[in-house]
């Protein structure tokens, strides 16, 4: 790291375990030379985290690491992750327990709107809303393809469930 620390903006710590010890003197023999200088972690979705750190360890391990004056912490790929992973719960739901599976997902949707989830209504997520109007005014308020006007969800979705 110190033989780019002049040139780079910022230095992204990559490592092939999580240890607070290693990436405490990796810090500290950047900041010496380079004081201030932007650090990154990569708290890796390679790492088996679990096989490598207790859970008090693991609990503490980002506060420690922006301690150290590692700014920028993330998980590459932890949106693969978490996609592949509820997308096999579902299906394996949904062969064992039907629409229960699916209804069950909902609802946690419903009730995490509570803490800002939105993708609940994924037609006004994904910009229908607009469109329709586009559609709209390109026909003069005559169109009979708008989609979120009287949907289903406009109609079903107004208070969770």
């Amino acid at each position: 790291g110190l033989s780019y620390a002049n040139i780079a903006d910022l230095l992204w710590w990559e490592t092939s375990h999580p240890d607070l010890d290693d990436a405490k003197k990796f810090a500290e023999a950047v900041q010496k030379e380079h004081p201030g200088k932007l650090m990154a972690y990569n708290c890796s979705p390679s790492f088996n985290w679990k096989a490598k750190l207790d859970d008090a360890t693991i609990a503490k391990f980002q506060r420690e690491l922006g301690a150290m004056g590692y700014k920028f912490q993330f998980v590459t790929l932890a949106g693969f992750h978490s996609l592949n992973n509820s997308m096999f719960e579902l299906a394996d739901g949904y062969r064992d327990r039907g629409m229960a599976a699916y209804s069950e997902l909902q609802q946690r949707e419903f009730a995490n709107e509570a803490i800002g989830y939105t993708a609940t209504r994924h037609q006004r997520e994904v910009g229908t809303g607009y469109f329709d109007q586009v559609a709209t005014v390109i026909s003069n308020g005559t169109s009979s393809t708008t989609a979120l006007k009287d949907s289903t969800e406009t109609a079903q979705f107004t208070h969770a469930a």
